[in-house]
């Protein structure tokens, strides 16, 4: 319960927010901004919320606004970022790389794309500790490195029907797993 006054901030976030993640005094803010040419851009801001700043948005992979997207912190300082129709955006109509999953590493503040697109990004988790992060990714389950965002083996990852989301039911905090 709060003792004293309530405070606002009004702070401007292209395109608005679908999702957002606080860590510490950070809050990572994603959103979908219409660009001129008439398709929707991802962008992810970093908020800091002890003095009420925003940096410049970032590119990440394109969304469908009103559609989920998916968040995660993992190891490696990464966050991880799932979207849905993501070739309904800005670089898949303008023959651009894209992917429905970006890898965000938060000390450089560098983006990296996941290619090759493999459908929608309806889950993530981190299995902190291994350096992994496993998606599911157009039904299927795909596993990453967070050291540099490489796909890795899934072979022994059996799915029988569609993957829709993926959870490390061993995690220490459910932190670990998708924030909705």
């Amino acid at each position: 319960p709060a003792t004293g006054a309530a405070t606002t901030c009004s702070i401007p976030i292209p395109g608005g927010a679908t999702n957002a993640l606080i860590d510490s005094s950070t809050m990572y803010v994603v959103g979908q901004e219409m660009m001129p040419d008439g398709f929707w851009g991802g962008h992810l801001t970093v908020v800091n919320l002890a003095n009420d700043s925003a940096a410049a948005p970032v590119s990440i992979s394109d969304g469908t606004p009103g559609t989920p997207s998916r968040m995660v912190e993992g190891d490696d300082n990464t966050l991880w970022i799932g979207m849905i129709q993501c070739t309904e955006g800005e670089r898949y109509n303008n023959n651009q790389p894209y992917g429905c999953l970006t890898m965000y590493n938060t000390s450089t503040q560098k983006v990296v794309m996941l290619e090759p697109y493999a459908g929608d990004a309806t889950g993530v988790t981190a299995v902190t500790g291994l350096h992994k992060v496993y998606a599911a990714e157009g039904g299927q389950v795909y596993i990453y490195s967070t050291t540099d965002g490489k796909a890795l083996d899934n072979q022994y990852v059996t799915v029988t029907g569609t993957a829709w989301d993926v959870a490390y039911m061993d995690a220490h905090t459910d932190a670990d797993n998708t924030v909705y």
